[in-house]
C-alpha cells in the first residue's frame, strides 16, 4: 500500500480563532512584543490586502493603516487551538502530527476510499474547516516534504510516484531550508525545485549544506521521513459503585 500523507496549513489560525469569539469589521491583527517593540503576529485578510505582513512593526503598520484593530496575541491559547485541530483531524487519519506553530501532518494510508477517494476526502475536509470560520490550505502527497511544501503553495494533491513533476514547479523555499541557503541558491539561478531534482548530490552539498540535500531527498522519496503523532495527555478518572440502584420517581 502506497505511503499517503495529508498536510493542512492554517495561515490565519490565531487571528481566526480570535475572531470567532469577537468579530471585526476591516483590518484586524494580533501584535506579539519582540524586543522593545510591538509587531505584528498574525493578520487577518483585510489586513494582508493593505499591504501588512507578518513581523511588520505596530508602529510601521499603523502608518500605512491607520484603522487597524489589534489585540495582544496569545501563544498559549494558539498552541491549545492547534491541539484540538490535531484530535479532531483524527476523523480522517489513524495518526495525526502537529507541523510546526501552523500545520498538521496526518497519515492518510488507506483512509480515502472512506470518502470516496482523495479528492473528496480533501473537500470535506475544507468544506469543514471552511463553515467552522478557519482559513486553511492542505495537499496530500507521498513524502511529507511534498505535502508540507504543495500545502504552502496552493494545495493540491501529487499522484503517487510523480513526485518530481507534482512539486518541481515550487520554490526552493518550500523545501524548508534556511533562508541564507534559499537566497545562496536564487542567486546562481536555482529558483526552482526542478532545478535541483536532477543536480549531483555531492556538489550540492559541498556548495549549500548537507541539510538542502537532506530535504531535497525527504521530499522525493529518497530519504525517510517519519510522522510521529504526540502522545495525547493522560486521562484520569474516578468510578464509584453503589449498592443500590439510583431511581428518581416523577
Amino acid at each position: 500500500m502506497a505511503r499517503r500523507l495529508l498536510s493542512i496549513w492554517f495561515p490565519r489560525l490565531a487571528s481566526d480563532m480570535s475572531l470567532r469569539t469577537r468579530p471585526v469589521e476591516g483590518p484586524f491583527a494580533l501584535t506579539h512584543r519582540s524586543g522593545n517593540a510591538d509587531h505584528l503576529h498574525c493578520l487577518n485578510t483585510a489586513a494582508s490586502a493593505r499591504g501588512l505582513h507578518r513581523g511588520m512593526a505596530l508602529a510601521d503598520a499603523r502608518a500605512i493603516c491607520p484603522d487597524l484593530a489589534t489585540r495582544s496575541a496569545d501563544l498559549a491559547r494558539e498552541a491549545a487551538a492547534l491541539a484540538s485541530l490535531r484530535r479532531w483531524a483524527s476523523r480522517y487519519a489513524p495518526m495525526v502530527a502537529t507541523d510546526g506553530v501552523d500545520g498538521l501532518m496526518a497519515d492518510i494510508s488507506g483512509v480515502p476510499h472512506l470518502f470516496g477517494g482523495e479528492a473528496d476526502l480533501r473537500d470535506d475536509l475544507q468544506a469543514r474547516l471552511e463553515r467552522a470560520g478557519l482559513h486553511a490550505a492542505s495537499a496530500i502527497a507521498g513524502t511529507r516534504g511534498a505535502a508540507h511544501a504543495l500545502a504552502r503553495h496552493g494545495g493540491g494533491i501529487v499522484a503517487d510516484g510523480r513526485l518530481a513533476e507534482g512539486i518541481g514547479h515550487l520554490p526552493v523555499t518550500a523545501l524548508r531550508v534556511a533562508p541564507d541557503t534559499a537566497e545562496a541558491l536564487m542567486r546562481v539561478g536555482l529558483s526552482r525545485i526542478a532545478d535541483l531534482i536532477h543536480l549531483p548530490r555531492a556538489p550540492l552539498a559541498r556548495r549549500f549544506g548537507q541539510g538542502l540535500v537532506l530535504r531535497l531527498d525527504q521530499a522525493l522519496g529518497a530519504q525517510a521521513e517519519p510522522v510521529a503523532a504526540e502522545p495525547d495527555a493522560p486521562h484520569f478518572g474516578v468510578r464509584m459503585t453503589l449498592p443500590e440502584p439510583i431511581g428518581q420517581q416523577s
